[in-house]
């Protein structure tokens, strides 16, 4: 029994692209992760490449073993990992939830054997990255592994979900649980009060909205889409379900139009245990072009693992997209072609009526190349990883920024840029304008959370307009921001995010203790003339907490400030005068 806790709900995008969404049921928790995995390690991706087999051409990527936790693998040895992931002639095939490794990073991997390969045991899900704060070394849940759906083990047992972990310490707590030195599983002492989130990266697109399931930014140009279901072992009534979940989608998201087609036959080949081959796209290009959709019951290839009970894999579904490209709302996109959902045996008795209809929807959703929402910073959404909610205001946000209503703008390019002076250049150009009334300017340190900043008139020319801002009192690290246009009848169009960053070293003050574990800190000063200004402490979206006047001399000075009312988390000290501006970012533990 190596791997039958993992999958429940699996999505395939994109065979000319093809996507796959996954749902796995977890495990206890990571010491029992580990006792089914072949092997866990500490390794570093070295080099990713690619391996032809035929007309497949699979993502490899090499490995070199840092430390071992388990299994027969030695410190130096060098291993190639290889994702679910694929190319098929011209056309990919993309699967949410896998694994994308970066070449120099370090990883803490669960691994299955596989021939002569290894996979972790539950795609990215255990997964976790080598990130260093403060000179201290965490394991960080990647953020395709945030991104897989969770289902309820059918035991009742609550799992322990992936966190931040001390590096040290939690790779200890695995060794000494496989070796039999810890008999019960306590974290405890691994553990840390951070989130992923704590870790900024940089983003393109609207923070929490993910259309690139691993692979290229790919979405539907015309989103009229004909969806049909295979008449062999549809449930009773079907054509009405599928009304229902095509009904909510086109309310809820405005841009796009599925059309119920009805019912079709279509009996694949199955010669590679997959629904998917070139007898489908043919089959659905003469029911209407690429714009097509079909629906399978009870996985007539058997490319999905049965059900045991009510636990596995219940679909997966996705689209194909094409190597072809356009471009929307400044970013390149491949174009998507081909939806599919794949629905596995048995699905239909684990559910509710009303739980299959929304599991059936997510998948939908999948077709649209969506892939899932973080559930704890977007709870209660259909593309929560956890099953099963309704339509919800972060899904409407996501897919009607990829499928948005037309919009007066045309925005050709939008780019952000830090300067030589350690400020940040946002400039944007439109190829046409119509009922422009202004352009908004957001900024956010973490992603999530924006302040306007900046307000700028639209010019409203056919022949479109360029326009730039500076932001000359950026934060260190990572600076996010959003661009925003409003018609004159106050319809806004969000176009995406950009992240800039900026060295956070600031000689001029340093804060002591960092992070913070006392009621207060010390500020040292080290300026080279007088200083008469404020003292701030901001949050990450850059609102002012506190703020007290600071007059100093040449030199070194030292101050103390209280951080006793700030719970646990980011923050910004600024100190600023007429002329000049200081920021440093601290972490109140």
């Amino acid at each position: 029994m190596k791997f039958c806790y993992t999958c429940l709900c699996l999505l395939l995008i994109s065979l000319p692209g093809r996507i796959n969404a996954t749902t796995i049921i977890p495990f206890k928790h990571l010491g029992e992760a580990t006792q089914v995995s072949d092997a866990v390690v500490l390794a570093t991706a070295v080099k990713t490449f690619e391996t032809s087999s035929g007309n497949l051409v699979l993502f490899d990527c090499s490995f070199h073993v840092q430390q071992v936790v388990k299994g027969a693998l030695a410190p130096g040895a060098n291993i190639t990992l290889r994702q679910h992931s694929r190319r098929l002639d011209e056309y990919s095939v993309d699967i949410a939830g896998d694994f994308i490794p970066q070449e120099g990073k370090t990883y803490l991997l669960f691994l299955q054997r596989v021939g002569d390969v290894w996979r972790p045991v539950s795609l990215a899900y255990y997964v976790f990255e080598t990130k260093k704060m403060n000179d201290d070394e965490y394991l960080v849940p990647t953020e395709e592994g945030l991104g897989v759906s969770l289902f309820p083990r059918a035991d009742g047992i609550i799992p322990e979900l992936p966190a931040v972990y001390h590096s040290r310490e939690i790779i200890q707590l695995l060794t000494d649980y496989v070796d039999g030195a810890n008999a019960e599983w306590n974290v405890s002492a691994a553990l840390t009060d951070l989130s992923p989130n704590d870790f900024p990266q940089d983003r393109a697109l609207p923070v929490g909205c993910d259309f690139a399931l691993g692979a290229s930014l790919s979405r539907w140009q015309n989103v009229n889409i004909e969806v049909y279901f295979d008449d062999t072992n549809a449930p009773s009534g079907f054509s009405g379900t599928l009304d229902a979940i095509l009904g909510s989608m086109s309310t809820n998201y405005t841009g796009i139009d599925p059309v119920n087609g009805g019912e079709t036959s279509f009996t694949p080949d199955c010669s590679d245990n997959s629904v998917l081959g070139n007898d489908f796209t043919a089959f659905l290009a003469g029911l209407n072009g690429n714009q097509t959709t079909l629906l399978f019951f009870d996985d007539p290839c058997n490319q999905i693992t049965d059900l045991s009970g009510c636990s596995g894999t219940l679909a997966i579904g996705g689209s194909f997209s094409s190597s072809s490209t356009h471009t929307y709302k400044g970013d390149v996109w491949n174009n998507a072609l081909w939806g599919f959902v794949i629905v596995n045996n048995g699905a239909l008795a684990c559910l509710s009526p009303d739980d299959y209809e929304i599991m059936l929807t997510h998948e939908m959703t999948h077709t649209y190349r969506m892939d899932h929402l973080n559930a704890t910073n977007y709870p209660n959404q259909n593309m929560n990883p956890v099953c099963c909610n309704v339509i919800n205001v972060k899904d409407i946000e996501c897919m009607n920024y990829t499928y948005d209503l037309v919009s007066p703008v045309e925005l050709k390019t939008f780019n952000a840029q830090a300067t030589d002076r350690n400020q940040v250049r946002i400039s944007w150009a439109t190829a046409s304008e119509k009922n422009n009334h202004h352009f908004e300017v957001e900024r956010s340190t973490d992603g999530y959370r924006f302040q306007n900043v900046q307000t700028i008139a639209g010019k409203n020319t056919q022949q479109g307009s360029s326009y730039e801002w500076i932001d000359a009192l950026p934060f260190g690290g990572v600076n996010y921001y959003r661009l925003s246009q409003v018609d004159d009848d106050g319809h806004t169009t969000v176009f995406g995010i950009r992240a800039v960053t900026l060295d956070e070293a600031n000689p001029a003050f340093r804060i002591y203790p960092n992070p913070a574990s006392t009621d207060e800190i010390n500020v040292v000063i080290d300026l080279p003339a007088a200083f008469n200004g404020t003292l701030e402490i901001l949050n990450p979206a850059g609102h002012v907490l506190s703020k007290k006047e600071l007059s100093v001399e040449r030199g070194r000075t030292e101050t103390r400030l209280s951080v006793d009312p700030l719970s646990s988390g980011f923050y910004w000290l600024r100190i600023q005068d007429a002329g000049s501006t200081h920021v440093v970012k601290f972490f109140k533990s």
